[in-house]
């Protein structure tokens, strides 16, 4: 399978390509500003998963349906994505468009901070772990409503025993925060409230497991 890394340097070039000239910056009001981040991180996200479609739908509806899986939509977390950008997404299957996106905290691996993700599949590790999810049964915990997660390879095979779960926390913002990075989570996808109800009506109305997939 092909990488599924989009290199450092285009997130830079798609984010110039947008960012007002220093001798109209006077004249740029705040609305335009905000209109003109928008459509760039609209444009690195299109790319993305212009980039990883043809993967992704030569991949995914054959192992959705030998597994039993939802095969209409999947949730994809690309954590090789700045924090502070809206990388988790709910995707179509078919046409690879985006249905839905959000912040999405990673691991710090039991640091104070950590700007970038840090990976592992051991017990205590607070790290995030890679690989695909079967989004099991919702409970209240003390976060809130959340999802219990059961890792299906090698690289996330303890996320149940680590209690590694899908939740939300008030930490995470609703809005796009980028250039500024969110906060960390102990291991788990953290993402905020409003998102995971919206998440949590697609979970409820699938009739089958929905896929987590959380790549890097």
């Amino acid at each position: 399978m092909k990488s599924l890394m989009l290199p450092a340097a285009l997130v830079l070039l798609l984010a110039c390509q947008y960012e007002p000239a220093k001798s109209d910056a006077a004249s740029v009001n705040k609305s335009t500003t905000e209109d003109n981040e928008t459509r760039w991180i609209q444009q690195i996200q299109t790319h993305r998963f212009q980039q990883k479609r043809d993967s992704l739908r030569a991949l995914l509806p054959q192992w959705l349906r030998s597994n039993n899986f939802n095969t209409a939509q999947v949730i994809i977390a690309d954590l090789s994505m700045h924090s502070g950008l809206p990388r988790m997404v709910l995707m179509d299957v078919q046409t690879g468009k985006v249905l839905d996106s959000g912040m999405v905290a990673h691991g710090a691996g039991g640091d104070a901070f950590a700007a970038t993700a840090r990976f592992s599949n051991v017990p205590n590790s607070y790290c995030s772990s890679l690989g695909r999810y079967r989004i099991g049964g919702s409970y209240k915990g003390n976060f809130g409503t959340a999802y219990k997660l059961h890792g299906l390879e090698a690289s996330n095979s303890n996320a149940y025993e680590r209690l590694v779960v899908l939740h939300a926390y008030d930490c995470v913002p609703d809005t796009i925060p980028y250039p500024d990075m969110i906060c960390n989570s102990l291991g788990c996808p953290m993402i905020s409230y409003n998102f995971l109800n919206r998440l949590s009506k697609k979970i409820a109305a699938s009739d089958k497991p929905m896929l987590l997939w959380i790549i890097n």
